[in-house]
């Protein structure tokens, strides 16, 4: 990329400077709402985003919300409550079901809110700030790069116009492909996963209750799995097995229904939409601080979405990140500005990793599922979520781990904790 741009029409100086608008850049954004920072976003997008990618925040990133101050405008736009899960199997057996308010946390749910709106609501929330501009749709073209930190930006809008952002912070949130981490020649670790993912939309089955939970069922052939989202939809998500992706982009409605109806009997006869294909690979950059720069959401780790954990990670790392956030008269002080993002990485880094780690492990899991060996995979999965049901110890752990906390101190060992 280079790194000026001829032409520029317009310098526009800030404190802050947020490079991509998606999930965790206008979350970061909103969350600074009420701060006296001088906020630019560029964000290139000119549609929604994905509607079928992660619809739901975990009850820790709700407890978040409430923190900020946002709970409620989520609430006033239609979002929902998740209050529980169960796994079933094919021939009707309850493997596991819980509620999420067994265990003690301010706000027992998850929310779910379609993901074509989560930047879009934050944005509105940002825009509060008379210090925040928002600069959409504009395309990063050029960086002035000066020792590792990021001196100026050169964003292009559809039209042409050239504009030049300057800020002694830059935070990049652009996403798993992102232009600043390979700028600044950020590491990374990546591992493809062999099975990519399928997304389907469908009417919710109005005999599966309760409606507010989340469902996976189990068969010897697989995996299926049931979100409900607004209005009276669901959200279908399978790993692609021995029958191919080919087999997927050229199924009828019909077949799709067959298919998963021979792993979830309630989908019998179910009308059904692709709603996507998505290839599932862990990126994770190696640092997340270069100079004045420091990255978070999908630009930091993209992972398997086996845990449905990708945009939660990303939200759940900006209260550290504020916390260590130098002030407006600091940011005139690159040492001050470099030691605060440091400050960040080393409270944040060892908690992604392991989150990361623990990811891939599910993410494994759900490869297996999907593989030659599945049957005998699928069977020892099963009596894992029995063990899990059957011992409070590892059913606390399990709640606290799949609701976005913290695990709370326990004898219980990673090697018995199996789900």
């Amino acid at each position: 990329m280079s790194a000026e741009i001829e032409s520029v029409t317009e310098t526009i100086d800030a404190d802050i400077v947020i490079v991509g608008g998606g999930v965790a850049g206008s979350a970061m954004a909103a969350a600074l709402r009420n701060s006296d920072y001088k906020i630019v976003v560029i964000d290139k997008r000119t549609a929604p985003l994905d509607s079928a990618r992660g619809d739901n925040f975990t009850p820790a990133n709700a407890e978040i919300f409430s923190q900020w101050g946002i709970l409620d405008e989520f609430i006033k736009r239609g979002a929902t409550k998740r209050v529980g899960a169960e796994f079933r199997t094919s021939a009707g057996e309850v493997l596991l079901t819980s509620s999420y308010s067994e265990i003690d946390i301010p706000e027992p749910y998850f929310l779910v809110y379609h993901h074509d709106l989560m930047a879009e609501t934050f944005q509105e929330i940002a825009s509060v700030n008379p210090n925040y501009q928002l600069l959409q749709p504009y395309s990063v073209k050029g960086f002035e790069i000066e020792a590792g930190s990021i001196k100026s930006i050169t964003a292009t809008s559809n039209d042409g116009k050239n504009i030049k952002v300057r800020a002694p912070l830059v935070i990049a949130s652009d996403g798993s492909t992102s232009n600043i981490r390979a700028a600044l020649g950020f590491p990374t670790f990546e591992h493809p996963y062999q099975h990519n993912l399928v997304s389907i939309f469908a009417p919710y089955p109005k005999e599966l209750t309760p409606q507010n939970y989340f469902y996976r069922y189990s068969d010897p052939s697989g995996h299926v799995i049931i979100q409900h989202r607004n209005k009276g939809t669901a959200k279908v998500i399978l790993a692609v097995g021995e029958e191919g992706m080919p087999w997927w982009k050229s199924a009828t409605p019909e077949q799709r229904a067959e298919f998963l109806a021979r792993r979830a009997p309630i989908l019998e006869g179910i009308e059904t939409e692709m709603a996507g294909f998505y290839p599932a690979r862990m990126i994770h950059a190696l640092q997340y601080v270069s100079g004045n720069t420091v990255l978070i959401g999908d630009a930091a780790h993209t992972i398997h979405p086996a845990r449905g954990q990708g945009l939660n990670m990303g939200i759940s790392a900006l209260p550290n990140l504020l916390a260590k956030l130098p002030t407006v008269a600091e940011l005139k002080d690159p040492n001050k500005v470099r030691e605060a993002l440091l400050a960040f990485e080393a409270i944040q880094k060892p908690l992604y990793e392991r989150s990361i780690a623990r990811n891939h492990v599910a993410a494994m899991d759900m490869e297996a599922a999907a593989g030659e060996n599945h049957e005998f995979v699928i069977k020892r999965q099963d009596e894992a979520l029995r063990k899990v049901a059957a011992t409070p110890a590892i059913r606390r752990r399990y709640l606290h781990e799949s609701t976005g906390y913290p695990l709370p101190s326990s004898p219980v060992t990673n090697a018995q904790y199996l789900v």
